[in-house]
C-alpha cells in the first residue's frame, strides 16, 4: 500500500462536509430527494444532531445516501487526501481538518 497522496482541497462554507455519491441528490426534483434530508436548509440542519464529545461533532447519516459531518473547527478550506492500493486503486480518502 503507497503513502497518502494530496489530490486537493475542499471548501466549507456551512460547517459541514458531505460523504456521498452525488447521483442520489442532486439533478433530482425536489419531489424525488428523499425526506430525510429535508425540504430546505433549516430543516436539513434541525436534523444534526451531537455524536462526539467534547467538541459536539454533529453527523446525519441519511441511510445509505450520504453522510455530513461538522468540518473540524468549522469554515474553511482543508486539504484533502487518498491512498491507494498497489493497483493504484484509491481505498482511503482523508480530510485534514486540523494540521
Amino acid at each position: 500500500m503507497k503513502d497518502l497522496e494530496y489530490v486537493g482541497t475542499v471548501d466549507v462554507d456551512s460547517g459541514l462536509t458531505w460523504i456521498g455519491d452525488p447521483c442520489y441528490i442532486i439533478h433530482k426534483k425536489k419531489k424525488d430527494i428523499p425526506r430525510t434530508l429535508g425540504k430546505n436548509w433549516e430543516e436539513f440542519c434541525s436534523k444534526l444532531r451531537p455524536e462526539y464529545t467534547p467538541f459536539g461533532h454533529s453527523k446525519i447519516n441519511t441511510e445509505g445516501l450520504g453522510m455530513a459531518i461538522q468540518s473540524g473547527y468549522g469554515d474553511g478550506t482543508y486539504p484533502v487526501y487518498v491512498r491507494r492500493d498497489d493497483e493504484g486503486v484509491i481505498i482511503e480518502i482523508r480530510v485534514r481538518f486540523d494540521e
